[in-house]
């Protein structure tokens, strides 16, 4: 084995990436988080050679990466709202979209009590919730077993009070009511399909991706039921695609009068995320 400095690696690391058409900066990405470094360790200790074993490690990662696998699956872990994840096939990678949800959960906190999340996949978003602030009752739910056991990997590695429960959708829910619910629901139509990146198609969970009635069903189920899941003063966080405000806003006239809907924007200026609440809340 030809011994090479991190520099040299990463280099190599760029070439081999570019032969098989995957984007450059997964290098870097894979190297950094191997190596539990940042830009500054880098450009510090970047001239001194790899072990043989970081060496090894590091190439077997990016002939991983070469076949379009996305780097958070090959580390099994991903970053969300400063904290980190196990995440793997079986549940969604964590954008950074989400987080301005989040934000706006945490900017709006009336005193609130109780909180759901509907299909938790790594449960990144709800854990972020239980550390960020006090609630006196967490629920996170998912269809996905699989799913649910790298949830609970997560609530066991930050130690949060989330109760996890399987299921579709309310039915596991029943009964309850939250002061909070969110959900990112699937929202993706088949004919969308063309404009995707591949590595989500390949590799990412379709059941938690792809929705029927051109990606609106599960709006018209949550519009059609949440009202009876929500606390007085409650509010419901959903995110959408950018393109799905004026479909939503419609659909959404039709079936609920009595509520008020706000949309708003990610980081990047694209509408993301909304909230319901009562029209008499402000």
């Amino acid at each position: 084995m030809v011994k090479l400095s991190y520099t040299d690696a990463l280099q190599r690391a760029f070439l081999m990436l570019k032969n098989t058409q995957q984007p450059l900066d997964t290098a870097r990405y894979l190297l950094w988080e191997m190596l539990h470094w940042t830009a500054t360790q880098f450009s510090l200790h970047g001239h001194e050679l790899m072990s043989p074993a970081q060496q090894e490690q590091y190439f077997a990662y990016i002939k991983q990466a070469q076949t379009g696998c996305p780097p958070q699956y090959i580390l099994g872990q991903a970053w969300f709202y400063g904290h980190q994840f196990q995440v793997n096939a079986a549940t969604l990678i964590p954008r950074q979209d989400s987080e301005s949800m989040i934000a706006q959960i945490l900017a709006d906190d009336v005193n609130d009590q109780s909180v759901l999340e509907l299909g938790t996949g790594s449960g990144a978003l709800i854990i972020t919730l239980a550390l960020k602030a006090q609630w006196q009752k967490i629920i996170a739910t998912d269809i996905s077993s699989s799913a649910l056991r790298v949830a609970q990997n997560n609530i066991d590695k930050y130690q949060v009070p989330v109760q996890l429960r399987q299921g579709d959708l309310w039915a596991p829910v029943r009964g309850d009511k939250f002061d909070v619910i969110l959900f990112n629901p699937p929202y993706i139509s088949a004919q969308e399909i063309q404009y995707m990146d591949r590595s989500v198609i390949e590799y990412e969970p379709h059941q938690a991706l792809f929705a029927d009635a051109d990606g609106l069903e599960f709006y018209q189920r949550i519009f059609a039921d949440f009202a009876s899941f929500l606390n007085p003063g409650g509010r419901l966080y959903l995110e959408f695609g950018f393109h799905q405000q004026a479909q939503i806003s419609k659909l959404f006239a039709k079936q609920q009068a009595d509520w008020q809907l706000d949309f708003f924007q990610d980081l990047a200026g694209q509408p993301r995320f909304l909230r319901i609440q009562r029209k008499e809340v402000k």
